[in-house]
C-alpha cells in the first residue's frame, strides 16, 4: 500500500498527466505516479485543486485530512462499500448485548495482554520493581476481563488496566531530557504525549482504512459507546495494536535519540491549562508544546517503517507486514460477524 504524506504548509496538490505533484510557490517539492498510490494523507494547510479532487475520486484514492497537529478531520472517499449483507450483519450482531460484550472482552484482553508483554520485554533488562508491580496488576486485570458482566464493568477494567500500564510505561525511557509522567490527551502536555497522540491518530487512520476496505461501517462498534461522529468500530479494533505499533515505536524513537527535544517547540503566549484539564476540541492556540515540521516527518517515516516490519501471523501461518496484519484482523472480524469464524485478538509474544 503506497501512501503519500503531504506536510509542507502552504503547498498545493495538483494533477499533471498521470502524476500527482505537490507544489509550493510554483516549485515541485514532491511527486508520485498515480498508479502507485493507494492513499494520500493531508496534514494542515494544504490546497487541493478541483481537478485533483475529481481525479482522486475517480481513481478511488482514499484521501485523509488531518490537522497540523495530527488530529483527524475527515476523508475523501469515492463511495461506500456495496457489501450491504456484511453491514446488515454488523448492525444485527451489535444489537445482541451478549455478542457485543463477548467481542468487547476480546478487544480488552488483547490490549491488556500486549501492554503487559511490552512492559515485560523491557523489564527483562531493567529489573525495575515498579514495572514488575504494574505487570502483576495488568495480569490481574486480564483475568478479570472475561468475568465482566456488563460493558460498563468491562470498560472499568480496561481503564484500570490502562492506568497500571502507563504507571509502568513512564519508567521505560532512558533519556534525561524528556520526561513522561502520565497520559494527557486534549491537548498533550509533553513530547512523549505529543508522539503518542500523533501515533494513535495515524493508527486510527490505518484501521479505519482496513474497515472501509473490508466493507464494515466504522461508526458502529461495541466496546466504544456509540456517539455522533465517533468511529467506534475503528477505536475498538485499534485497541490491541496501540502498544504494538505506537507505544513501542515512541519508546524506540526517544531512547535511540531519533527524536529529541530539538524536534519540539513551546509557542509563546499560549493559554495555561491545569494538568487534569482536557478540552473537547482544542484549538491550535491550546497546545502547550508542538512537534516541528521536521520532527513530524521523522515520526511519520519511522511509523511507516514500523508498519512495514514483518512478523509471524499465527492465523495464516506466515510472516506478514504489520500493515497487512491490521487488515487481516478486520477481515477476521467480518467473518466473525457473519458467523464463519471466532474473532481472536492479535497478541505479541
Amino acid at each position: 500500500m503506497a501512501i503519500l504524506y503531504v506536510t509542507e504548509q502552504g503547498s498545493s496538490l495538483r494533477k499533471k498527466g498521470r502524476r500527482i505533484v505537490v507544489e509550493k510557490f510554483g516549485k515541485v517539492i514532491q511527486w508520485t505516479h498515480a498508479f502507485n498510490l493507494d492513499q494520500i494523507i493531508i496534514m494542515g494547510n494544504i490546497q487541493l485543486t478541483p481537478s485533483i479532487i475529481s481525479f482522486l475520486l475517480s481513481q478511488g484514492i482514499d484521501t485523509v485530512f488531518l490537522s497540523i497537529h495530527g488530529k483527524y478531520r475527515g476523508r475523501l472517499i469515492s463511495g461506500f462499500s456495496k457489501n450491504i449483507v456484511l453491514r446488515r450483519a454488523q448492525f444485527l450482531r451489535f444489537e445482541d448485548q451478549n455478542f457485543a460484550l463477548n467481542l468487547s472482552k476480546k478487544y480488552v484482553y488483547g490490549k491488556l495482554f500486549n501492554c503487559r508483554v511490552l512492559l515485560r520485554r523491557y523489564n527483562n533488562e531493567l529489573k525495575d520493581e515498579r514495572i514488575a508491580d504494574m505487570i502483576h496488576k495488568l495480569r490481574v486485570m486480564e483475568k478479570r476481563t472475561y468475568n465482566a458482566k456488563s460493558l460498563d464493568e468491562l470498560r472499568g477494567i480496561e481503564g484500570k488496566g490502562t492506568a497500571s500500564y502507563f504507571g509502568g510505561f513512564k519508567y521505560l525511557f532512558k533519556v534525561d531530557d524528556i520526561r513522561f509522567e502520565k497520559r494527557t490527551r486534549r491537548p498533550p502536555r509533553d513530547p512523549i504525549n505529543v508522539l503518542l497522540s500523533l501515533g494513535y491518530t495515524l493508527l486510527a487512520n490505518l484501521i479505519q482504512t482496513a474497515v472501509y476496505t473490508v466493507g464494515m461501517d466504522p461508526f458502529l462498534g461495541c466496546l466504544h459507546a456509540m456517539e455522533y461522529g465517533r468511529p467506534s468500530l475503528t477505536l475498538d479494533l485499534m485497541e490491541e495494536f496501540r502498544p504494538v505499533l505506537v507505544d513501542s515505536l515512541v519508546i524506540r524513537v526517544i531512547n535511540r535519540r531519533w527524536i529529541t527535544p530539538y524536534d519540539f517547540y513551546i509557542p509563546d503566549g499560549r493559554s495555561t491549562l491545569s494538568d487534569d484539564e482536557e478540552l473537547e476540541d482544542p484549538s491550535p492556540e491550546d497546545y502547550p508544546i508542538i512537534l516541528t515540521a521536521e520532527g513530524m516527518k521523522k515520526f511519520i517515516t519511522h511509523f511507516e517503517n514500523r508498519l512495514s516490519e514483518r512478523v509471524f501471523y499465527i492465523p495464516l501461518d506466515k510472516r506478514l507486514r504489520y500493515r497487512d496484519i491490521c487488515l487481516e484482523q478486520a477481515r477476521m472480524l467480518a467473518r466473525h460477524l457473519k458467523g464463519e469464524e471466532n474473532y481472536q485478538p492479535y497478541q505479541i509474544r
